[in-house]
């Protein structure tokens, strides 16, 4: 036992110089354990438990203080995560609304594949109290086929009709909370516009960030408008962020290949603009006379111009958090650069995520961090580990130098897609059989020739040249969507499983962190642990039977596999079923196992159980005490030993889900899996009542 503790001392003494890179990753920790509590809890709970780990620290610092210090940086976590919170009181809309007159001023519009979606604050909505009334909300506006609108202004006041509903909780256990996200952004509500609408009062007295955000919408505009909607909307995604014009079939083709990535502002897409600006920049500063070019200062000259272009271009993109990221360590490096100092990646990477979810923790919950940080922090760990090194003898020629190129970019792409697949799983339900391959195809394109392409735009566009970049753009894009198509059209590209338990996440996180935080051999214990964590995949139990808020889907298991009885396929809660249960989309269920007769009365047989659907007092009777399952909105009285499930228990977009075990019923729904929290259905009810 004593060498035990021995050598566990001297590898902890080794590895000293990566302590500090613990420390975002239990506050990240604590963090996600606030999220995961079932209810939410006291404002005392957590800063109580950090209090007792920090006292623990004190007294017991000499056996186990890197224990006690952990522990207490994740209560930090949770504490902090609860404070902010408590600081977020959006107003939530409770119930949905039907089309009715709204008047809101413009936060921010985007550009869609059909027309626009409008951010609204200050908002009134007619015949809904001002205490109930959200303060911002969310508008998808579709135009009809060839009609166009003058888009309004930022901080114009706009009337519009539009019908309004509360976001939705998790459609699956350990789904997405679609609620929870618009919780923490402070929109309350969301839904649809009907064109036209009216401009009310212009902004008379716009200010400067009103002035940059419209002049960012209508960069966008004027993109899509030149190149058109297939390139345009990709183009614009590079350029401005704004990617919500890609067509369907063009995002499905993108999320096929696993190439849907490339159009978000990411890590690699900062790098190769931010180092564009400085070696062109340099260049320049080495091209002037010897008395004006500043040297030796030029490369710090450089280097502080380059961090003011690239802090406008984070702007321009929208602040997207892999954007963020990228943006906190290519500070780091060049203010190393300005100063002389040598700059670690990945104290770089711990340092931005720290102070990204200082700034705001609900972000740990989100694709964009979650995805981001651990391609990159793989990535890193590949080049410290040397393995991308090129050997000597490489040297020597060229057919080898180009193998070993090659070669990387597959070492990369499989090292990023092993630490991000598993996590674009748990979220969205789909992985790419082809990733690698067309991530080593598209990574040329995108780093040689499309991301250039952007920094020309940028410096063209204060001489109104910038339509070269863009004509060069469509070319590129072109090429990436030819890719894109082609490797979708591969037999299985796609793959659909269901999300993994949350305790197989946290086990497959915490092995990713084990492997690229650490440098001795014990690291090797993460890949272990990872993989443990993604075979927890094959644990999950997927429901019986899904019902819809207001009856309006309904999918059960069928004796072939799940099939869809009520709904449409496409459409956005079917197919999360679709995908969460492993298919690309849901069969029409068929008689024997769905009949319903013309007044759309109708029973389902699952797994041997009876399950009726009555619109009709009368049909209603006749399945009381038949049907083993009844749900109905008819007012009923007892109805034993039929299981009722009413209509308050289907109200909203609550999703309710069956196991049929043996007899035995088991029935979860939405607001179980969100448990009691400020974002909840359950708290926006309770606030109402």
């Amino acid at each position: 036992m004593s060498r035990m503790f021995e050598w566990v001392q001297e590898w902890w003494a080794s590895e000293r110089t990566r302590h500090f890179l613990w420390v975002p990753a239990c506050f990240a920790a604590g963090i996600a354990l606030y999220y995961a509590w079932p209810n939410e809890p006291a404002p005392y709970v957590f800063p109580l438990l950090m209090a007792c780990a920090f006292a623990g620290a004190m007294l017991f610092r000499r056996e186990a203080l890197p224990l006690w210090l952990a522990l207490s940086l994740v209560f930090a976590g949770a504490s902090w995560a609860n404070i902010r919170t408590l600081n977020h009181q959006p107003t939530m809309l409770g119930e949905a609304l039907s089309p009715r007159p709204v008047i809101g001023v413009v936060k921010d519009i985007e550009r869609t594949e059909r027309g626009v979606r409008l951010l609204l604050n200050h908002v009134t909505v007619d015949g809904l109290p001002n205490v109930k009334t959200p303060e911002q909300i969310r508008l998808s506006v579709k135009f009809k086929k060839g009609a166009e609108f003058e888009l309004p202004r930022i901080g114009d006041a706009i009337h519009i009709r539009a019908g309004l509903m509360p976001a939705m909780g998790p459609a699956l256990p350990n789904g997405f909370d679609f609620a929870r996200y618009f919780y923490f952004r402070e929109i309350g509500a969301i839904g649809y516009g009907l064109p036209p609408w009216q401009v009310l009062a212009k902004d008379n007295s716009p200010t400067i960030k009103n002035h940059f955000w419209t002049w960012r919408a209508n960069l966008t505009d004027r993109i899509i408008r030149t190149l058109g909607l297939e390139t345009g909307g990709i183009a614009a995604g590079l350029i401005t962020g704004d990617g919500r014009a890609i067509s369907e079939a063009d995002f499905s083709a993108l999320r096929a290949s696993n190439l849907y990535h490339i159009i978000a502002i990411s890590g690699e897409h900062m790098v190769i603009i931010a180092g564009v600006i400085f070696v062109s920049l340099r260049l320049l500063l080495l091209a002037l006379p010897k008395r004006f070019a500043l040297r030796p200062q030029g490369k710090s000259v450089a280097a502080f111009f380059s961090l003011i272009l690239v802090t406008i271009y984070i702007f321009v993109t929208g602040l997207p958090i892999s954007a963020v990221r990228a943006y906190v360590m290519i500070v780091l490096v060049l203010l190393a650069v300005i100063f002389r100092r040598h700059v670690d990646p990945m104290r770089s990477l711990a340092i931005a995520a720290l102070l990204i979810l200082i700034y705001d923790p609900a972000s740990l919950m989100e694709p964009g961090f979650q995805l981001s940080f651990a391609a990159t922090m793989a990535i890193i760990a590949l080049v410290e580990s040397r393995m991308l090194r090129q050997p000597p003898a490489i040297e020597r020629g060229r057919v080898r130098r180009a193998l070993h190129f090659i070669g990387t970019l597959l070492l990369v792409s499989v090292v990023a897609e092993a630490a991000t697949t598993p996590l674009a799983i748990s979220m969205f339900n789909n992985a790419s059989f082809y990733g690698v391959f067309a991530n080593s195809l598209a990574t040329p394109l995108v780093s040689l020739f499309l991301m250039p392409m952007v920094a020309l735009f940028f410096m063209l566009l204060p001489f109104g040249a910038e339509g070269l970049a863009l004509t060069l753009l469509h070319h590129g894009i072109t090429a990436l969507l030819a890719l894109a198509r082609w490797v979708a059209s591969f037999p299985h590209a796609q793959i659909f499983l269901p999300s993994p338990p949350s305790f197989g996440l946290a086990l497959f996180a915490l092995g990713l962190l084990w492997v690229c935080l650490w440098q001795r051999r014990v690291r090797w214990l993460g890949v272990v642990m990872g993989a443990v964590g993604v075979a927890t995949i094959f644990t999950v139990h997927s429901p019986d039977m899904l019902v819809g808020g207001g009856l309006k889907q309904i999918a059960f298991r069928g004796d072939a596999g799940y099939v869809l009885a009520r709904g449409r396929p496409n459409s956005m809660v079917p197919e999360m079923w679709a995908n969460g249960m492993g298919y690309k989309e849901l069969a029409k269920a068929e008689e024997p196992e769905w009949v319903c007769d013309e007044g759309k009365n109708c029973v389902a047989s699952v797994r041997g159980v009876s399950v009726a659907f009555p619109k009709d007092p009368s049909i209603f009777a006749a399945q009381c005490g038949h049907a083993n399952i009844l749900f109905t909105r008819i007012e009923h009285g007892e109805c034993a030993p039929t299981t009722l499930i009413t209509a308050e228990q289907l109200s909203g977009s609550s999703v309710t889900a069956l196991w049929l075990d043996e007899g035995v019923i088991h029935r979860e729904t939405s607001a179980d899996w969100q448990g009691t929290r400020p974002w909840s259905v359950r708290a926006v009810e309770s606030s109402e009542e």
